[in-house]
């Protein structure tokens, strides 16, 4: 029992389909994800909360790729949260950050109203496919800056599918994420004004889904409630924040810049290397550089 409580309380995405095979629905539990975000990047208040719902937006997207199929969003705005970036892989692997504008520690004091937050800006949809050599990619103006309707406009202008999402947070006292997650539905062709109709009057009903998680609902208990039709559990996968970076890695992008530029950085120190995926720092060790340089002569010569 012990083990299947801390099953129902791990982060994951639940996809499904209806058995008349004319709606497709996700949800997601992304608590733990958001908050290892919210640590990594050393984030609270509003800036925190719009990158967790990102978070969600990206875990559910990515549930309907492929093996390690992989999606990008990228939010850009104007107002004092300047960027969200997130991204995710099927297989569960989920990461991402947010930037302020200069100066700004504190966006919510900046705002009155949450869409005043990004403000004007576009978000940028890359999906990175199988036997595809190029991303493919849309673009379009951020509707109204929340997460939640920017992907849904996306969904319907770019991709051009009919879509219900809501992401949620609840945060504590303490500006921490309390609870994390969301819902996406799709409808597939051959579906029905009304039956999308049911769906969204489903939704309506169900209230806001960090306040589920919180009273200790799993996904799969939430897609029970929402759900007006009788529906297939595709897969179950949990996700996690994580990130691939590593110090041989920085080293290969290292090895992208001219000889003089990274002798300079060894003769001054510069040594700190800091992903902006997770914050993780890595330290280059004079062998690093020496390593490095040798690799750029031998590409001169």
């Amino acid at each position: 029992m012990e083990l299947k409580k801390k099953y129902l309380l791990r982060d994951r995405v639940v996809r499904a389909i209806t058995k008349n095979g004319k709606f497709r629905v996700a949800v997601v539990k992304s608590t733990d994800t958001t908050r290892m975000a919210m640590e990594n990047h050393q984030l609270g208040g509003l800036t925190a909360y719009l990158l967790a719902r990102a978070l969600s937006g990206v875990a559910l997207l990515s549930s309907f790729l492929k093996g390690e199929e992989r999606i990008v969003l990228q939010f850009d705005g104007t107002g004092p949260v300047r960027m969200i970036y997130v991204e995710a892989l099927q297989v569960g692997e989920i990461r991402g950050f947010a930037k302020n504008a200069e100066g700004v520690v504190d966006a919510a004091s900046e705002v009155k109203v949450l869409t005043d937050a990004l403000s004007v800006g576009f978000l940028k949809v890359s999906k990175y496919l199988y036997n595809k050599f190029e991303p493919a990619t849309g673009i379009v103006e951020l509707h109204k800056s929340d997460i939640t309707t920017d992907i849904a406009y996306y969904l319907t202008q770019s991709e051009q599918i009919p879509s219900a999402i809501t992401l949620d947070v609840l945060m504590s006292d303490y500006d921490k994420v309390q609870e994390s997650g969301g819902l996406l539905i799709q409808a597939m062709p051959g579906a029905t004004e009304r039956e999308i109709e049911q769906i969204e009057e489903a939704i309506l009903k169900l209230g806001p889904i960090a306040k589920l998680l919180n009273e200790g609902l799993a996904p799969e208990e939430i897609l029970e409630m929402v759900m007006p039709f009788e529906y297939d559990i595709v897969n179950t996968s949990p996700i996690d924040f994580f990130c691939r970076c590593s110090l041989e890695r920085f080293k290969e992008i290292i090895t992208t810049l001219g000889i003089n530029e990274v002798r300079d950085m060894k003769e001054t120190g510069q040594n700190e290397l800091i992903c902006q995926y997770c914050s993780k720092k890595y330290y280059l060790e004079q062998s690093d550089f020496d390593e490095i340089i040798t690799t750029l002569k031998a590409r001169e010569n």
